[in-house]
Parts: C-alpha cells; sequence; structure tokens
C-alpha cells in the first residue's frame, strides 16, 4: 500500500509541475481584422449633418455557426456622449469580408475644431463575449471658419518701431521749426 501512495502521490506531483512548467495554452484568434478606413468632410458649417462612412475588412475563424456583424458608434471626444451607432451585418460566412458603416452627426452649432472618436466593434452573436473592439481612431473636424492666429510681435520688433517713429516725429518738427 505505501508503494502505491508514493507512485500515486509522484503522478499528481508530477501532473502539476508539466501544468504549471507548459505555460499558458496557445488559443487561436478568432479575426485577424486587416482594416478600418473612415471617410468625412475634413469641415462642416456649425447645425449641419455630418456623414461619416467606415469600411472594415477582414478575415474570421468561422465555421457558420455563430452570425458576425460591425458596430460603429461615432462619439464626442469632449463629453463622451455617443452621437450616433450603426451596425451592418457580415453574416454566418466571415471567412473574408469588407463592409461599409455609415453613421451621421449633428455638428456643433459653434465655430470650433471637433474632435470625434469613431469605435469600430465586430459583434459574434452566440460568442461568449458578444463583440471586440477593433479600432478606435480620433478625427478633427473645423467647424466654421478657421480662426485666425493672433500676430504676436516681438518686443524687440515694438522698439525698433518706437525709435523708427521717434526719429521720423523728431525729423518733422525740425522740418517745421525751419520753416
Amino acid at each position: 500500500m505505501p508503494m502505491r501512495m508514493h507512485v500515486a502521490c509522484w503522478i499528481v506531483v508530477t501532473g502539476i509541475c508539466l501544468t504549471i512548467l507548459s505555460g499558458p495554452s496557445a488559443n487561436a484568434t478568432l479575426c485577424q481584422t486587416i482594416g478600418a478606413h473612415t471617410l468625412y468632410p475634413h469641415s462642416a458649417l456649425p447645425g449641419q449633418v455630418v456623414p461619416v462612412t467606415t469600411t472594415v475588412a477582414g478575415s474570421c475563424t468561422s465555421d457558420g455557426e455563430d452570425y458576425f456583424g460591425v458596430r460603429v458608434d461615432v462619439v464626442d471626444s469632449t463629453s463622451n456622449i455617443v452621437l450616433s451607432s450603426n451596425s451592418t451585418p457580415i453574416g454566418y460566412n466571415a471567412n473574408n469580408f469588407s463592409v461599409k458603416v455609415s453613421n451621421a452627426a449633428l455638428s456643433p452649432k459653434n465655430n470650433q475644431t471637433w474632435s470625434i472618436d469613431v469605435n469600430t466593434y465586430l459583434i459574434e452573436a452566440g460568442a461568449a463575449s458578444g463583440k471586440y473592439l477593433l479600432n478606435s481612431t480620433t478625427i478633427t473636424i473645423q467647424i466654421g471658419e478657421d480662426p485666425l492666429p493672433e500676430i504676436q510681435p516681438a518686443p524687440s520688433l515694438i522698439v525698433a518701431l518706437a525709435a523708427v517713429l521717434l526719429i521720423f516725429t523728431r525729423r518733422i518738427h525740425a522740418l517745421q521749426k525751419a520753416r
């Protein structure tokens, strides 16, 4: 009996050591995203509807059991408010796909540089987690007129102009005295 106990302990200890030393098991990535590209106007008028179109192309390990789709959220970067959310189906076969998702957001009512986060998700219906963030990009759109740059003259320029004006006024004063 003691010999069997030693063998059993040795098997358990060996199993635990092999499990610890083997490290984490490698799991295949579900999707290899080829890319997400967003088209948008670089300027807009205040209070205008701004179109944002995102094209997502990729390849997923798909056996036809789960349904795939792409969702794109357009979020105001400052307030973190979702301005628009839209999705497009890929279908059951996501081995190679390219889909476009169209969104629209109302621009602010004042002139400014508007920052928007475009968050792209892959949705897998039937999967344990359901969605995967593929890409997050911040875009900027100029609303209204570009602000004019302020002219900040250097102090040395101001001193030089003052000296020229002083010399000019003394000459004028000297010419007037000479008459």
